[in-house]
């Protein structure tokens, strides 16, 4: 049985993965901690009590009681200093979309995870959903996606299920002139992505049309029973990361700061390379998103 130490209940997440993990035989909820940014008072408790888990007022004091660890936090500027600590004790974790605002903080959870040599799994659910992880049966060139919401913490959800498809680090991003937020991603294989991030936030979709050895279009609605679709297999790929049994280290960091360098492109008009100085400085603030955040996304 794997013990998972929750760090966060800010959003719809821990419910929906603890619901998942009570199905299962080999993985449960054992320890909770939760900042009360967002959830009224007594939600922490009654989570508790739900899933026979100890509530901890100190995160890191669960280190020593936990097998691996979720990061589930809203405010991804928390995420470096809650998960740091459980990477350098070894403890395998999760870290929660999106990783990290800035590449500063992207690069000290890929170091704390090298000094622990511990698992480290996360970002969005999106890639994961059978629809989209097809996409990777076919070799890619070109792929073009559509998204809704927030450039950075909805945007995620199309810079991560690119980068997963493309398999390889991205290169350069440039922002198109011309209507919307729109960039488009060169990758270290040759292939690109373009991809736009106001879609209508009506329905909801994530759409992708990939375009390689063949053709192929995938359309993601946001209706319950998509969301199933893609976390089952997501909270699967992380028991296997636990297990020892798949490492998505660089694919997580290398996301990280894709996502990143998107903003620094759209805020600056300019193209962003890995080393330019934009990247460096380039810093999501968390303030304003959390003033109008709603924990049921």
């Amino acid at each position: 049985m794997i013990e998972l130490g929750v760090l966060g209940l800010d959003t719809s997440h821990p419910e929906t993965f603890a619901r998942i993990l009570d199905g299962r035989a080999d993985a449960s909820i054992a320890a909770v901690w939760d900042g009360g940014a967002v959830r009224e008072n007594g939600y922490e408790r009654e989570f508790c009590e739900q899933y026979d888990a100890t509530r901890y007022d100190d995160p890191h004091a669960m280190i020593d009681d936990v097998d691996a660890a979720m990061v589930l936090a809203v405010d991804w500027n928390d995420h470096r200093d809650l998960a740091t600590p459980f990477l350098e004790a070894g403890v395998p974790t999760l870290i929660d979309k999106p990783v990290a605002g800035s590449v500063a903080d992207v690069t000290a959870i890929e170091r704390a995870a090298a000094r622990g040599d511990a698992p480290l799994f996360g970002g969005s659910a999106l890639p994961f959903h059978p629809s989209v992880s097809s996409l990777a049966d076919a070799t890619l060139e070109t792929a073009f996606s559509v998204g809704y919401g927030d450039t950075f913490y909805y945007g995620v959800h199309l810079v991560d299920s690119i980068r997963l498809l493309a398999g390889t680090d991205w290169t350069r991003v440039t922002p198109n002139r011309g209507p919307g937020r729109v960039a488009t991603i060169d990758f270290a294989n040759g292939s690109a992505a373009t991809l736009r991030f106001d879609g209508p936030d009506g329905d909801g979709t994530f759409g992708f049309l990939t375009v390689g050895d063949r053709t192929r279009t995938v359309e993601i609605g946001s209706s319950s029973d998509e969301l199933e679709r893609m976390y089952e297999p997501f909270l699967e790929a992380f028991l296997a990361t636990v297990c020892g049994e798949r490492d998505d280290r660089n694919r997580l960091t290398d996301a990280g700061t894709l996502l990143v360098a998107v903003q620094a492109a759209l805020e600056t008009g300019d193209p962003i390379t890995p080393d330019a100085d934009a990247l460096e400085t380039t810093a999501v603030a968390s303030e304003s998103f959390l003033a109008d955040y709603e924990p049921y996304y």
